[in-house]
C-alpha cells in the first residue's frame, strides 16, 4: 500500500513538474530594436507546444477542425466539432466556409487544479458579419498529447483577440480568461470584454462589459475595465472578482476648432462577483457598472 501511494504522488509530481517546464518554456515577452513589446501569444501553427515534445498547435487544432488540411503557404478546413456561443442563443451561428486559420494565440493556465492550455483561432471573415466568428479552445495539457476538453465561438465584434492581460486569477488553483473584440471608426471605439472560466471541463460566461471611447473637438473621452480577484474566508471554491470600469475625459491633443473645450473627468465604478454554489454561477452584488454603462452609452 505505502508502494502504491508513493507511486501516485510520484506521477503527481512529475505531472506538476512537466507543467512548470512548460510554463518557463512557454515564449516570453520580448522587446525589439523599436521598443516594441511582442505579443507573447501568438503561436505559430507548425511551431511545438512548449512542454509536450512532437506535438505542434496545427495538432491541437486539428482536434477542433478535423478535416484541416495545410500546404506550405494556408491552413483549411471546412467543418468544426460542434460550437456554442460563450453569449449564448441570439449570438454567432455563422461559421466561413472554408475556414482558413489566420492569426492563432496560446495561453497556458490552471483550472481545477489542473494545467491547461486555451487557444484562440482566427478562422476567418465574413463579408458584412457585424460578430466576426472567433474559436476559443480548452485543452488539457496533463498528458503527453493535450486532449481537447471544450471549443466556443467567442466573437462578439469585428475583431478578436485575448484581453491584455489575457488570465485573471479568480482561485487558488483557477484562471479566468479574458478575449476582447471591437470595432472602431474614425472617432469612436467599442469593445467588448468577456470574463471567461472552465468548470467541469466547459467554458462558462461569467459576464460581458462593453466599453465606449469617443474623440471630438471638444473631448477626448476613454473607458476601460480591470479585472481583480479578491480572496475572502469563504471563496471556495473561487474568490470574489472586483471589475472596475474607468470613463475618463481629457481635452483633445490636437485641437481641430475653436470651440469651447469640455471640462476634464473622471468616473469610476466597481461591482464584485462572488460565487453562488446553490445557483452554480457567478452573482454581482452590485448594478453600478452597469449604470455607470448606461449614463455615458453613446456620450
Amino acid at each position: 500500500m505505502a508502494v502504491a501511494k508513493w507511486g501516485v504522488m510520484t506521477r503527481q509530481a512529475f505531472t506538476v513538474l512537466l507543467w512548470l517546464a512548460a510554463l518557463l518554456a512557454w515564449p516570453a515577452a520580448s522587446v525589439a530594436q523599436d521598443g516594441v513589446v511582442r505579443d507573447r501569444t501568438l503561436a505559430e501553427l507548425i511551431a511545438q507546444v512548449p512542454g509536450h515534445p512532437g506535438i505542434s498547435y496545427f495538432d491541437l487544432v486539428k482536434q477542433v477542425i478535423p478535416d484541416l488540411a495545410r500546404d506550405e503557404t494556408r491552413a483549411i478546413g471546412h467543418k468544426t466539432v460542434p460550437l456554442r456561443h460563450i453569449a449564448g442563443d441570439g449570438f454567432g451561428g455563422t461559421i466561413p466556409d472554408p475556414i482558413r486559420i489566420g492569426v492563432l494565440r496560446a495561453v497556458p493556465f490552471e483550472a481545477e487544479d489542473k494545467p491547461r492550455i486555451a487557444l484562440l483561432i482566427d478562422i476567418g471573415k465574413i463579408d458584412d458579419l457585424g460578430e466576426q466568428p472567433h474559436i476559443l479552445a480548452v485543452f488539457d495539457a496533463a498528458g503527453r498529447a493535450p486532449i481537447l476538453l471544450d471549443a466556443v465561438d467567442v466573437g462578439l465584434d469585428r475583431a478578436t483577440s485575448l484581453g491584455e492581460p489575457a488570465l485573471v486569477r479568480i482561485g487558488a488553483h483557477d484562471d479566468a480568461i479574458l478575449t476582447t473584440s471591437q470595432h472602431f471608426n474614425s472617432a469612436e471605439n467599442y469593445t467588448w470584454t468577456a470574463l471567461i472560466f472552465l468548470r467541469g471541463g466547459k467554458l462558462e460566461l461569467i459576464d460581458k462589459f462593453l466599453a465606449y471611447s469617443a474623440w471630438t473637438c471638444a473631448s477626448q473621452g476613454k473607458q476601460a475595465f480591470s479585472f481583480k480577484a479578491v480572496p475572502g474566508p469563504n471563496d471556495t471554491p473561487y474568490h470574489a472578482i472586483a471589475v472596475t470600469m474607468s470613463d475618463i475625459g481629457t481635452p483633445p491633443e490636437e485641437r481641430c476648432d475653436d470651440g469651447k473645450l469640455s471640462a476634464p473627468y473622471a468616473r469610476t465604478a466597481t461591482a464584485h462577483y462572488r460565487w453562488d454554489a446553490g445557483k452554480s454561477l457567478f452573482v454581482v452584488d452590485s448594478d453600478a457598472v452597469q449604470r455607470l454603462q448606461e449614463q455615458t452609452a453613446g456620450r
